[in-house]
């Protein structure tokens, strides 16, 4: 409901404009360019990129020139990369790698090669660093995956609803986002807390 306010496809009191109704009808081609304009008048910093060329950093960096917060920024990219699938506009793979949506049929995270260790010292030496990045890219990971799943049973926002079911499909959405941005050592009140 946010996004469609955002971008101007419905007013305060939650009725569709004609570019939304349009948008319904038309399809196609037509679908196609008319969500492209809509993307392009409001993601202007996203559109100054080589969407084709551009890497990760520079993608996110364009989503940061809009203010958000961290813990929506990664919802607020997600929104435009399937928003920008579905205009056809071309995204590099750089942009799209280990995003939620973007290889299909892939539930499992590439195994790690990890060389061998000619002497003790070596190994003392390597292993603590190895083993914080390994958890971390494994967690983010297990996070990415658990939210595709959560997301495949949430039900689409339907602007019929009652507003306090819509509410409260919002409120849902919020927290699992939420929840999702959080490390589990803040979720618990951080250490040093009982």
């Amino acid at each position: 409901m946010t996004a469609l306010k955002v971008l101007g496809l419905i007013d305060n009191a939650g009725h569709p404009s004609e570019e939304l109704e349009l948008l319904v009808r038309v399809e196609g081609d037509d679908r196609r360019a008319l969500l492209t304009r809509i993307l392009e008048r409001f993601y202007v910093p996203v559109f100054e990129l080589d969407l084709a060329r551009a890497s990760k950093g520079q993608f996110h960096e364009a989503f940061r020139s809009f203010g958000t917060k961290e813990g929506v920024l990664t919802k607020c990219e997600a929104f435009f990369i399937r928003a920008a699938q579905a205009a056809g506009i071309e995204l590099s793979k750089r942009i799209l790698v280990g995003r939620h949506g973007s290889s299909k049929g892939r539930t499992t995270v590439a195994p790690t090669r990890h060389r061998p260790v000619t002497s003790s010292v070596a190994v003392a030496e390597k292993v603590p660093a190895q083993i914080p990045v390994e958890m971390v890219v494994q967690s983010d990971s297990l996070k990415l995956e658990l939210a595709d799943r959560i997301l495949a049973k949430y039900p689409d926002f339907d602007p019929a609803w009652d507003p306090v079911v819509q509410a409260k499909w919002l409120e849902g959405m919020t927290r699992l986002y939420e929840g999702l941005s959080v490390a589990p050592a803040d979720r618990n009140g951080g250490p040093g807390e009982a």
